[in-house]
């Protein structure tokens, strides 16, 4: 384990900050770390929320203060990751106001209570790190999305425009997937087709539903592969 945790880290460190390879390397060194021999547990009913703390630290300072000590990379990065997540657990014991949910505010005519502003109550994680690393998804996933919106505008291999029903080359992918996929709000099948028949009378609906299904799709998927999608992060 000590010698995948070192390749892990310098994996992590060699990519650009805030980079999609950097991330993805990232959330494979997280998921090694949940099972760090020697990390710091407690009992405390809020554990969860200072190791989710600490992850996000390590993340931010594993490429810029770490510095390995001893002969084992695993025991000095787990000595450097307890020395932080010990004063976040020391936090959740220091005394803090104690306020009930069930009160009403203050100088207020209402009856409302803190518990009524609450928004709706989600259900917890499984722990620190599976919240860390859904944080890290979503991120992941607006990148690849902000990408694929660049991809199909500029469509610099021609792959969308050059995808069209033959004799029909204003139903290409590129202009159904800007009308379907990036106009706000998305423009509807039907008038899409309506408008191409005005170009084109020869046009038929079911030509073009079936050439955005079977063929815009699965180049769009195929695109978005190569962007860094994987099935773990649902588009």
């Amino acid at each position: 384990m000590d010698r995948q945790l070192r390749l892990l880290a310098e994996k992590v460190c060699s990519y650009p900050a805030k980079s999609l390879e950097r991330q993805k390397a990232l959330n494979l060194l997280l998921v090694k770390l949940q099972h760090l021999p020697g990390l710091l547990k407690s009992s405390h009913p809020d554990y969860l929320e200072a190791l989710n703390r600490t992850w996000e630290w390590f993340s931010q300072n594993i490429c810029q203060t770490f510095k390995p000590s001893g002969a084992s990379f695993q025991e000095s990065l787990c000595k450097w990751i307890n020395g932080y997540l010990y004063w976040r657990i020391r936090d959740l014991k220091s005394p803090q106001t104690d306020y009930s949910l069930d009160n009403s505010f203050k100088n207020s005519e209402s009856l409302e209570t803190y518990l009524d502003r609450l928004p709706d109550a989600q259900a917890p994680k499984l722990s620190g790190l599976d919240n860390y690393l859904d944080r890290l998804r979503s991120e992941q996933l607006q990148e690849i999305v902000l990408q694929l919106e660049k991809y199909i505008e500029e469509d610099p291999e021609r792959k969308l425009r050059n995808c069209y029903p033959r004799k029909h080359p204003n139903c290409n992918c590129q202009f159904l997937t800007q009308r379907l996929f990036l106009q706000n709000p998305a423009d509807k099948m039907a008038d899409i087709i309506r408008e191409l028949q005005l170009k084109d009378p020869n046009v038929k609906d079911q030509t073009v539903r079936s050439h955005w299904n079977k063929k815009c799709k699965p180049l769009l998927q195929e695109i978005a592969v190569n962007l860094g999608y994987s099935p773990e992060i649902e588009l």
